[in-house]
C-alpha cells in the first residue's frame, strides 16, 4: 500500500472513530461540524470520503460493531470463569444504550436497506456464532443443559438483551449496582426456583 492510501484510511479511521463518539445523540444532533472538530479535518474532507452524513454513520456503526465484536471475542475466548463471561455479555450489551442511540440507529436502519442487511448478516454470522460457542462452552461445563437447544438459549439472550437496551432511566439506574448484576446474572444461570437435591 503506497504512502497516500495509507493516510487516507488513517484519516477514515480517525474520522469514523470521532463519529463513534458523537452516536450516542439524535440524529439530528449529530453534526459534520461537530465530526470534523473532533476528528481534526475539514468539513470538505469528510464529504469527499463518505458523500452524507447517513454514510459516515453507517461506517461507523459497523466500525463500532466489529470492534465490540472483537472485544466480546476476546473475552469469551480468556480464562475468566463462565458466568463472569455470561455477566460481561449482558453489562455490555446494557452500556450499548449509553454509545449508541437507539432512535438514531433504527432510523438510519429504515432509510438504509444496505445498512439493514449488513446488521443482518453480522447477527447471523458473527454474533450468533461467538454466542453459540459460549453456550456450548458452558454446556461442557456441566453449566447449561443439555435439554434445551442453542437456537431457544440464543431467542432467550436475546429477549434479555432486548429488556437491557430498552429499560427507563430509574430502573437502569437500579441495575448499575453491583448486586442487582450479580442477582440478574443469579437468576439467568440457575433460574428462579430451587433446585432439588
Amino acid at each position: 500500500m503506497d504512502g497516500y492510501k495509507k493516510r487516507t484510511l488513517q484519516k477514515m479511521e480517525n474520522i469514523e472513530l470521532s463519529t463513534v463518539k458523537l452516536l450516542s445523540r439524535p440524529l439530528n444532533d449529530i453534526k459534520i461540524a461537530d465530526i470534523a472538530k473532533l476528528a481534526n479535518v475539514s468539513q470538505v474532507s469528510i464529504y469527499n470520503y463518505y458523500g452524507s452524513k447517513e454514510a459516515l454513520l453507517k461506517a461507523a456503526i459497523i466500525r463500532l460493531m466489529d470492534q465490540q465484536f472483537e472485544e466480546l471475542k476476546q473475552v469469551f475466548s480468556s480464562d475468566i470463569p463462565f458466568n463472569e463471561k455470561i455477566k460481561e455479555l449482558f453489562i455490555r450489551k446494557k452500556n450499548g444504550l449509553e454509545i449508541m442511540n437507539l432512535e438514531m440507529f433504527t432510523a438510519l436502519m429504515q432509510k438504509d436497506p444496505e445498512l439493514q442487511g449488513i446488521v443482518l448478516d453480522f447477527t447471523k454470522n458473527k454474533s450468533f456464532k461467538l454466542l453459540t460457542s459460549l453456550i456450548d462452552e458452558g454446556r461442557s461445563l456441566g453449566l447449561v443443559r443439555n435439554e434445551i437447544q442453542n437456537q431457544t438459549l440464543l431467542i432467550y439472550i436475546q429477549v434479555l438483551s432486548q429488556a437491557f437496551l430498552n429499560m427507563d432511566s430509574t430502573t437502569s439506574q437500579y441495575i448499575q449496582q453491583k448486586e442487582v448484576i450479580d442477582e440478574i446474572m443469579n437468576i439467568f444461570l440457575y433460574g428462579l426456583l430451587k433446585q432439588e437435591d
